[in-house]
């Protein structure tokens, strides 16, 4: 009965996603009528030859926004559950800032423009920053038992990272740095046919292998002597959610800057909303509200001609239902 009382909720959701989608093809700088983005999104013509770059330029946008916010929401949502802190999530852990690091190595260190390393360098470096942030931070949790100290801990990872980022500044030509300024403002625009295929296949396939931990989610929500004494193997699902969260985080934020809040509000908001305690129905809904978030979040974007930065409208979103979640973890007794 609970998973029946979620489907209204879901569909909603859905119904939103089809909504601000068809509206961020239409609205923009360029405004066009339904008939138009119509035709050209069935091979056909327009009353003006240049508006297909444009459709074409905001479908691939649009994309990237769905997936983008789906894979922060349930990479925020898994962690979560393993960390057991309802404040976890890739930006506040640090994962998000190591990938930044790695994208800063390539970037500040000119080894983009003249395709030394190029896109494969660059999405290679945020991953393997990454998973090293997310290593460090287990490692720290065997002897750190609080979960708000080992969230202190992964925000000072990220000030270590954000001085070792303006250390790299102090080499890097004007060029670069204006290159990684603007990538560090987040926007789901500027990708090639090409790279969206790699970011889609990318997302697509780590997101199955989130869907398969289901059981193990299930489990570790009542602790690792539970799930272990249900035949889990915690070590390896351990392993196996480190290598998935750090990756997803991480090319979310190599391609689309280093997006903040998604990954922390979105999962706190679906727990409210979502009457049934199975990630099998947790999971679905926290992609598609973090989908439907990215989507409403990169309208405004497109509303204000592009002069709002992605961070600063998903922020003025996610910071208000942290807040929420610090207030009702403190009502509850939760130690800080």
């Amino acid at each position: 009965m609970k998973v029946r009382s979620d489907i209204p909720l879901i569909g909603l959701l859905i119904l939103g996603i089809i909504i601000l989608f068809w509206m961020n093809l239409l609205f923009g700088d360029v405004r066009m009528n339904t008939e138009d983005v119509f035709n050209l999104l069935t091979g056909g013509t327009a009353e003006n030859s240049a508006w297909s770059y444009i459709v074409e330029s905001r479908l691939y946008r649009s994309l990237v926004a769905v997936l983008a916010g789906g894979a922060l929401g349930i990479s925020g949502l898994i962690l979560q559950v393993f960390f057991r802190n309802p404040l976890a999530g890739p930006g506040v852990l640090g994962i998000t800032s190591g990938a930044s690091l790695g994208v800063a190595v390539v970037i500040l260190g000119g080894l983009t423009m003249g395709s030394v390393l190029g896109n494969v360098g660059i999405i290679l470096a945020g991953i393997i920053g990454a998973v090293v942030v997310l290593f460090l931070l287990l490692f720290i949790s065997k002897y750190i038992r609080n979960s708000v100290t080992l969230l202190v801990s992964g925000l000072m990872f990220g000030y270590f990272t954000a001085a070792l980022i303006n250390v790299l500044f102090l080499w890097a030509n004007e060029t670069d740095t204006r290159e990684y300024v603007v990538w560090g403002l987040g926007s789901f625009e500027g990708l090639s046919s090409t790279e969206l295929a790699i970011f889609s296949s990318l997302i697509i396939v780590l997101s199955f292998f989130c869907f398969l931990l289901v059981k193990p989610l299930n489990a570790l929500v009542a602790g690792t002597a539970y799930a272990a004494s249900l035949g889990i193997n915690v070590k390896s699902t351990r392993l196996l959610i480190i290598l998935i969260t750090g990756i997803l985080a991480a090319i979310v934020t190599v391609y689309c800057g280093p997006v903040g809040f998604i990954g922390i509000a979105v999962p706190q908001l679906i727990r409210v909303l979502v009457k049934s305690k199975n990630h099998a129905v947790i999971l679905p809904a926290v992609f598609i509200a973090g989908s439907f978030l990215a989507l409403g979040a990169d309208f405004i974007v497109r509303m204000s001609s592009n002069t709002l930065p992605l961070n600063t409208v998903t922020a003025i979103v996610g910071a208000p239902i942290i807040v929420w979640v610090i207030i009702k973890m403190n009502r509850i007794n939760v130690s800080f």
